[in-house]
């Protein structure tokens, strides 16, 4: 429940993984779909996250001023080293 699915845009941090987020919404006026995105902070324990993965995050206890989310699962990685 709450999970959210994002792009990894930043491992800049120890143990934090900046998520980008994006969503559609309908737009009532117009009735045309809308892209909207936000970063969350996740905590990566593990560390395997790398730039460009697609990522599962869960909301848990708030974990720092700004973190209250959790790398579930990588669900698919970002192609390296070309």
């Amino acid at each position: 429940k709450g999970c959210l699915v994002g792009e990894v845009v930043s491992t800049a941090m120890g143990k934090t993984v900046n998520v980008d987020v994006t969503r559609t919404r309908v737009v009532p006026k117009y009735q045309i779909r809308r892209k909207y995105s936000r970063r969350f902070m996740a905590h990566d324990e593990a560390e395997e996250c790398g730039l460009g993965d697609v990522v599962r995050i869960s909301p848990c206890r708030r974990i720092s001023k700004r973190k209250n989310f959790v790398v579930q699962e990588v669900l698919k990685r970002a192609v390296r080293g070309l």
